[in-house]
């Protein structure tokens, strides 16, 4: 098991509410408020139950405001009270800014909270200035709110920048939530032993942050940024052995894989020793690799508390 036992640092957690993180705004109809509606901040991440402590670890540093929970494989980290959010979140995102496209979900969010701190949300005006914002909030208004609210305006989203300076631990945390350490193994005919071993990294992102991809990899000196034709969404990828070996493990053996993923990148890290070894271009050697990549990523088991 990884150490649970880290200080998590809050640039860290910023990358990682980056990558896995979501501010929503959820209303329901409710007969005994004036407006005919309840309305509920919510600042959340769920993870496969895998890695629960790393939510635990979430939990504790914004001072064990909210709850978590469980259901089937999944486990969510929910903060739903107005002053937890007011008190605790948005002071640590407002420091520690966001860098992808959710910060202007954030803006958005945070202008809502502050409507509904001032009781906006409990007359029919407020409400609709709520609705207008949350209508260019994450994917918009479901069906059912365009229908209770056909004159409601979506407002213009914020832009965003992304600073030119990114945290390094910023990274870090991004990577924990939105990367993947992977091993493969394919036929070679050109291998003496008929196979070759290679190792790579992604991350992928809705195509809105394409530019921010683009910095990523000339931070980190290394890889590609591609953009899918057919999706909207935009991919970094290291595929190099050099770079993976001189620049990417060094990076990230310095500023941490934190979580289950971490074990990910150790048993990377092994594979890229033995790489080193040339021991990949022997059967002995490949089986060693075989046997560290049936329990990476999806195919790794740990105990659950």
């Amino acid at each position: 098991m990884y150490n649970t036992k880290i200080n998590l640092n809050p640039h860290w957690v910023t990358g990682f509410i980056d990558g896995e993180g979501s501010f929503y705004i959820r209303l329901s109809e409710n007969k005994y408020n004036k407006s005919g509606w309840s309305t509920q901040a919510c600042f959340q991440v769920g993870l496969h139950i895998k890695d629960k402590d790393l939510l635990l670890q979430s939990k504790s540093f914004f001072n064990e405001t909210g709850n978590i929970y469980t259901n089937n494989n999944v486990v969510i980290y929910q903060v739903r009270s107005l002053n937890e959010i007011i008190q605790v979140i948005i002071p640590h995102f407002e420091k520690y800014s966001l860098i992808t496209q959710k910060q202007s979900d954030f803006i958005l969010f945070k202008k809502i909270v502050e409507l509904m701190n001032k009781g906006e949300h409990l007359n029919k005006d407020g409400l609709t200035k709520i609705i207008s914002l949350k209508a260019s909030l994450n994917k918009g208004l479901p069906n059912k709110l365009k229908i209770y609210f056909p004159e409601v305006i979506e407002i213009d989203k914020p832009k965003v920048n992304f600073p030119i300076d990114i945290n390094y631990n910023w990274i870090a945390g991004f990577f924990s939530g939105e990367g993947c350490f992977s091993v493969g193994i394919s036929k070679a005919t050109d291998c003496k032993i008929g196979y070759s071993v290679k190792l790579q990294i992604f991350l992928g992102q809705h195509s809105k942050d394409k530019l921010l991809m683009i910095h990523l990899v000339n931070i980190l000196d290394c890889g590609n940024a591609y953009k899918y034709s057919n999706r909207e969404y935009v991919e970094l990828r290291v595929s190099k052995f050099e770079d993976i070996n001189t620049k990417i493990i060094p990076f990230f053996k310095k500023y941490k894989i934190i979580g289950i993923k971490s074990l990910d990148f150790v048993d990377f890290c092994k594979v890229a020793e033995l790489i080193n070894k040339k021991a990949h271009l022997t059967l002995e050697g490949l089986e060693q690799i075989r046997k560290i990549k049936s329990k990476t990523n999806r195919s790794r088991i740990v105990s659950i508390n």
